[in-house]
């Protein structure tokens, strides 16, 4: 069987939470599929795991990275080892509703759009979200489309706030084999890869097609990457940001956006410092947040900013990010933080 689809799924440690993710996908109602497992030198017996579903289904295969090379490595592989006309991504510890795969790919072949992308529900222990997607159902983005506003919703709502953008999560997505190209994962960058990767399949793509409906099951856990500290930022995020002016330079539009997303991500590099797992005492967090907040290009981002028009609590925490308040910042994330770290 020659798979329409293939599905890219990077496996490290995801526990009890890969049994979950494999049988959502063997349940998917498209046949025509093929599951890229990429173990990424798993150490809690999910080797064992993939090896048995191989064995029983014949839809998955099974790649495994020598040593631990970090998600992009190995979504790369897998996007190597590919056979389908078009490529999706699922995480290890997420599910995906059985007529995700059929759905996105007719949205594509209705219109022969390179890239679809569907609605996704955000689960946590205390409920599931439906997160909007902000474009109708069916939403059809030409070239033009894409560049003018598609890829601005992506990076940044028009204005600041704490709403989030339209999600850069990769695994939302079905990209057509021929898009996606030689296009990789950069894998110097570990945080914000996947708006880079997708933006830069869009910026090849031709069309493009939104899918209102929610299938995908983002879950949110104590061990989830995005709630814990990172060595690897604030240097994935800067990587991440000078790689998209490179991409959509030549937009207005795009680069007004990439202004608000620089403000947003520069905040969740002082608040990475407080997160869970973080090694640095409170006086390492006011240091090190002193810093950063010194830098002539984090202090510009903030020097025009009219804190009377932003809503309270974003403009409570940019007032403190110009004013360079490491101490009252690393206050209010640690106590945020506080039963968790």
């Amino acid at each position: 069987m020659t798979p329409r689809v293939s599905v890219v799924i990077p496996v490290y440690n995801p526990g009890d939470y890969l049994d979950a993710c494999v049988q959502s996908l063997l349940k998917q109602t498209l046949r025509e599929m093929e599951f890229i497992f990429v173990d990424d030198a798993s150490t809690d017996g999910s080797a064992a795991r993939l090896k048995e579903a191989e064995r029983l289904d014949e839809r998955v295969r099974v790649i495994t990275m020598p040593e631990n090379s970090g998600v992009s490595a190995a979504r790369n592989a897998g996007i190597d080892a590919a056979l389908g006309k078009y490529v999706g991504f699922c995480d290890a510890d997420d599910t995906a509703d059985p007529e995700m795969y059929e759905t996105l790919l007719n949205a594509c072949e209705q219109i022969n759009a390179e890239v679809s992308f569907c609605r996704v529900f955000k689960d946590r222990p205390s409920g599931t979200e439906d997160v909007p997607l902000g474009f109708p159902d069916g939403t059809r983005f030409n070239r033009a489309a894409i560049r003018s506003a598609l890829i601005p919703a992506m990076l940044s709502k028009e204005k600041d706030t704490d709403e989030l953008p339209l999600s850069g999560y990769t695994p939302r997505n079905l990209f057509a084999r021929r898009t996606i190209g030689m296009h990789r994962f950069r894998e110097d960058i570990r945080y914000a890869e996947d708006l880079l990767f997708i933006i830069t399949c869009l910026m090849d793509a031709n069309t493009a097609v939104a899918v209102d409906r929610a299938y995908y099951h983002y879950r949110f856990h104590a061990g989830s990457i995005t709630k814990r500290y990172s060595s690897y930022i604030p240097e994935s995020f800067e990587r991440s940001n000078d790689a998209l002016v490179m991409l959509v330079g030549g937009s207005s539009a795009c680069m007004a956006r990439m202004k608000i997303r620089k403000r947003k991500m520069a905040v969740d590099v002082v608040r990475n410092f407080s997160m869970i797992g973080t090694p640095f005492s409170f006086r390492e967090r006011v240091a090190h947040s002193r810093a950063y907040l010194s830098r002539p290009d984090i202090a510009a981002l903030y020097r025009d900013v009219d804190m009377t028009k932003l809503p309270r609590r974003i403009a409570v925490k940019y007032w403190m990010m110009k004013h360079r308040q490491a101490f009252l910042l690393s206050l209010l994330f640690s106590t945020r933080f506080r039963k968790r770290v």
